[in-house]
């Protein structure tokens, strides 16, 4: 988690993008599905906002957390993904303000952008790019997008937050990126095999329970 030093209209104006996406994903979210599937959209954005109070601490100060954006896209689809991420955010960086950390709310625009969702659109490209180009196979999905998948979209976010650390911040010192982006990677990796898994078990013994998941078109006889 890097500190942006953002200007107020910036932020505003990050924000105001933000909001625009919910907006349009809370339009698009499916409100009247089965009670079964809102539990699920609950358990996991509690879920993933519970993995991000859990953070790491390197000695430069830089948090590491889980992330989670790229499971949910998966498991629960663009719309309901964008909203969790959206949820997850906000209380998050209100938690963070009234512990003894610290946070900065104002910076909900940009980590929702990045952290929200770039992962998921990068999830959501996989996946498209997948059922239109690899062979109509479920182990294509389940290692394609539950594993490597996942892993490049974390890698994505990982590199735009970066690139956005130098761009606002580029008096800091270059030696924080040189130690987070590693364990970043190292975290990332475990969190896509973690996921992986997890993608794997829910498509074999809950059918339907991965939204992204093309049962029709992955398992429909030729």
């Amino acid at each position: 988690m890097f500190s942006y030093p953002l200007n107020p209209v910036a932020a505003w104006a990050l924000a105001l993008v933000s909001i625009a996406l919910v907006v349009e994903a809370a339009r698009r979210a499916r409100w009247n599905a089965p009670v079964f599937e809102h539990l699920v959209w609950a358990i996991a954005t509690a879920a993933v906002l519970l993995g991000h109070r859990m953070t790491v601490t390197l000695p430069t100060g830089l948090q590491l957390h889980y992330l989670g954006s790229g499971f949910l896209a998966l498991l629960l689809g663009y719309p309901r993904a964008i909203l969790s991420m959206a949820a997850v955010l906000a209380i998050d960086g209100a938690l963070a303000q009234s512990g003894p950390i610290g946070g900065e709310p104002q910076l909900w625009g940009l980590r929702m952008l990045l952290a929200g969702a770039l992962p998921v659109w990068t999830m959501w490209l996989v996946v498209s790019a997948s059922k239109r180009w690899l062979p109509r196979n479920p182990f294509v999905f389940l290692l394609g997008c539950g594993l490597l998948g996942l892993f490049f979209a974390y890698a994505v976010q990982l590199a735009a937050s970066a690139i956005a650390f130098v761009a606002l911040a580029p008096s800091v010192p270059r030696d924080l990126l040189d130690e987070f982006v590693p364990y970043a990677l190292l975290l990332a990796s475990g969190e896509a095999w973690l996921e992986g898994m997890l993608t794997t078990l829910l498509v074999v013994y809950l059918p339907g329970g991965v939204r992204l998941f093309d049962e029709g078109f992955y398992l429909k006889r030729r």
